[in-house]
């Protein structure tokens, strides 16, 4: 990372990291069983062409509604789980380019790749950040970020989702927005998918199946405005969750909510 780079986020980390390339709170290194899914989406460039889809054909403007939200809220924005299509933080920056932004993943290179692309634009995004972390573990003080925001990202968590809920609560500021949409597989829907591959699913990304927040009653938002957006499926989904549906010979179809939680 350049020594005259001034970080917004770095100030608000409540623990020890390892600055590279950027800040690493988990190991540079792929977990195993992630580095065939990491090495192909460096081969094919995923995050290049998904970057192209929404800046160029307009796939950015799904995310329109959630983002004109985002940057009304404004301040310091954490995506959680960014992945390689970087949740809402591309429609973000279609709407305001100098938003101030934190790409996270507990995938170190969907960071080196989103990083490497930006880097290497004329006209790169001048606030944009990148960190390494377990959003079951958040490294910022309490009551210290405006926004944490995340398309598929409850989804994708790994690790006690109820946890991760509660860590971004304690980070955000009173006041402060969690914006995310909730994608969950229905009970009718999981009935019909082959049991063997149902368990398989179930054991590794169980919050797949959670229709519910539970733990939100006791986390104390003073607001939760909820959206039902429609359905959605994986088929085509660029994702470790996805990966492992194909290999299954399955895929999966979830409900959408869209939620705006006011700390």
């Amino acid at each position: 990372m350049n020594n005259n780079f001034a970080s917004r986020f770095e100030p608000l980390f409540n623990r020890a990291y390892t600055r590279d390339d950027f800040f690493y709170f988990v190991p540079r290194e792929e977990r195993d069983y992630n580095k065939e899914w990491a090495k192909r989406l460096v081969e094919d460039r995923i995050i290049y062409y998904r970057w192209r889809e929404d800046t160029e054909r307009g796939g950015w403007k799904r995310f329109e509604a959630q983002a004109a939200r985002i940057t009304a809220h404004g301040g310091l924005i954490l995506e959680i789980c960014a992945g390689p299509g970087a949740g809402f933080a591309p429609a973000v920056l279609m709407k305001d380019y100098n938003a101030r932004i934190c790409l996270s993943d507990l995938c170190p290179t969907v960071l080196r790749e989103w990083k490497k692309l930006f880097d290497g634009m004329d006209n790169r995004p001048p606030h944009v950040e990148y960190t390494a972390l377990d959003v079951c573990d958040l490294p910022f003080a309490d009551n210290s970020l405006d926004v944490v925001s995340g398309s598929a990202a409850v989804i994708n968590i790994e690790g006690d989702r109820d946890r991760a809920l509660r860590e971004i609560y304690r980070v955000l500021k009173p006041g402060g927005l969690f914006a995310f949409d909730l994608i969950f597989v229905t009970k009718e829907y999981a009935h019909t998918l082959p049991p063997e591959a149902l368990k398989i699913i179930k054991a590794r990304f169980p919050a797949a199946f959670w229709d519910t927040l539970a733990v939100f009653d006791g986390l104390g938002f003073s607001h939760t405005e909820t959206i039902r957006t429609g359905e959605w499926s994986n088929k085509d989904d660029e994702s470790t969750l996805a990966d492992l549906c194909r290999s299954l010979g399955v895929s999966l179809t979830f409900s959408a909510l869209m939620n705006y939680c006011v700390k």
